[in-house]
């Protein structure tokens, strides 16, 4: 919990998922973190959600923690039919392998519509979902520093530098 930067985001997620108070910040000063109450445990099929509104990552999947850095990932959109939640997803694919499944987050990078717990832990196959192609990914992301569509580009861009400069120093011989 030292990443954690006591906004809240997540025990207002847990307010609204859960009946009674089961999430909140416990000690005080320097020392103070945000954990669920002792003898108390977030039990509920949309739990999974707090993950996606925490803006620091200090709350992470147990199934995608230490596996890949976020950036060296291809994000996905995909859905599949869900009893539970809408089933509109963004997948974080590394190769052909799914490792992380999150909600779809909007241009302000709100979560759009909450998914499920079996949608987001369970179903690490590509053959559960529908994907529907390559999420945008604004161009001054973090996720974008290392994306895939924009190799290409940069290779032209760092030649047509290389260019330049051989021109810009031999002109200046």
């Amino acid at each position: 919990m030292t990443r954690c930067i006591l906004c809240y985001r997540c025990v207002k997620v847990a307010d609204q998922l859960c009946d009674g108070r089961v999430h909140g910040v416990i000690n005080r000063g320097d020392v103070s973190e945000i954990s669920t109450y002792i003898q108390n445990v977030v039990e509920n099929d949309f739990s999974g959600n707090m993950i996606d509104v925490c803006p620091v990552g200090a709350l992470t999947d147990r199934t995608f923690r230490f596996k890949s850095r976020v950036w060296f990932t291809k994000p996905m959109d995909a859905h599949r039919e869900c009893s539970k939640c809408s089933g509109k997803v963004a997948l974080w694919m590394s190769g052909d392998e799914v490792l992380r499944v999150t909600g779809r987050k909007d241009t302000y990078g709100e979560v759009e519509s909450w998914i499920c717990n079996d949608c987001r832990f369970e179903k690490k196959e590509v053959a559960d979902w529908k994907i529907e192609g390559p999420r945008k990914i604004d161009r001054q992301s973090v996720i974008a520093q290392n994306h895939y569509e924009l190799l290409k580009q940069l290779k032209i861009d760092v030649s047509r530098q290389k260019e330049i400069s051989e021109k810009s120093h031999q002109n200046s011989k």
